[in-house]
């Protein structure tokens, strides 16, 4: 599988999108310049010469990590009775909010959203960040569970999600526009199980970020039965080769396959790109929009 092709745009507030960084009038300092070996920025000339080792060759196990191939086999198959009946189209629908071509959460990761959705039927969901994410969330909750899930938004940018959602959708969910690390953890204890926390973070451990967060904080702190999404997550836990060449120094990839690594509390139950990659002939057979954007995101459920 190429994973080039695995592109799907982070949704970003307009202002990081439109303004270079030398141009946003601010000093920045750094003790080593990126690319050095004490760098968290890696060197591109150095990622080129070892480039077939790190993104061409697929392994088909992750030592220490728990694939559970039989089981995300046995979950692919059910969720095909929702995939035969998902409403979502290419282009713009009237009544709906989603759409398959957008530019940030498109065919692969839309498709499995909506069916795990159906299939564990939560009473809640809690999204970190939002955007077309969050289309797929709402049009689920209202044409099939006539909008009984509650819903919550945490994104300090939420004016994407805000340009998407009906008029009517300010009444029915919850929108906090903050940063995830001001939000209290029993928010989030308040999820019960078959609930959903969908996470789709900055991607970067750093001081006092987000992802540090996430896994320090808030994921010992959920209750058993939780099923956690992470979005731009790519098997093996490698981002693709023209991110990293464009200059995106993530490291959510790493720093959760760390965290799975003999991990007997947390199970993943799906990861699209390691199915595609493995499976592609099923999915040609029975759910092929999933390989027009083959996205990047995985599933765990906190045992």
């Amino acid at each position: 599988m190429e994973r080039d092709a695995l592109l799907a745009a982070k949704e970003q507030p307009p202002e990081v999108e439109s303004q270079p960084l030398q141009e946003q009038g601010q000093e920045w300092q750094t003790w080593v310049p990126p690319g050095h070996f004490y760098s968290p920025i890696p060197s591109i000339d150095d990622i080129k010469t070892r480039a077939n080792e790190i993104f061409h060759i697929v392994p088909t196990s992750i030592p220490g990590v728990a694939l559970n191939e039989p089981k995300q086999l046995e979950l692919l198959k059910a969720l095909q009775e929702y995939y035969n009946s998902q409403p979502f189209t290419e282009s713009k629908k009237d009544g709906l909010r989603y759409f398959f071509e957008n530019s940030s959460y498109s065919y692969s990761d839309g498709i499995f959203l909506h069916c795990m959705i159906r299939h564990v039927q939560p009473k809640s969901i809690i999204e970190v960040g939002s955007g077309y994410s969050s289309c797929v969330m709402l049009d689920t909750n209202e044409v099939f569970f006539n909008n009984h899930i509650s819903c919550t938004f945490i994104d300090p940018y939420p004016q994407l999600l805000e340009s998407l959602i009906k008029p009517e959708d300010r009444e029915r969910i919850k929108i906090i526009p903050r940063k995830l690390q001001e939000i209290d953890v029993d928010v989030f204890q308040s999820l019960s199980a078959g609930d959903i926390l969908f996470i789709d973070s900055t991607h970067v451990s750093k001081v006092d970020s987000d992802v540090n967060y996430i896994f320090f904080k808030l994921l010992p702190s959920l209750q058993n039965g939780v099923y956690i999404h992470f979005h731009d997550i790519f098997y093996p836990f490698e981002y693709p080769k023209a991110w990293v060449y464009e200059g995106r120094a993530w490291n959510e990839d790493y720093l959760l396959r760390a965290f799975l690594q003999y991990n007997t509390a947390f199970e993943i139950c799906l990861f699209n790109t390691f199915l595609e990659h493995f499976h592609e002939d099923k999915f040609k057979s029975d759910m092929p929009l999933c390989l027009k954007n083959r996205g990047g995101s995985i599933w765990l459920k906190k045992l």
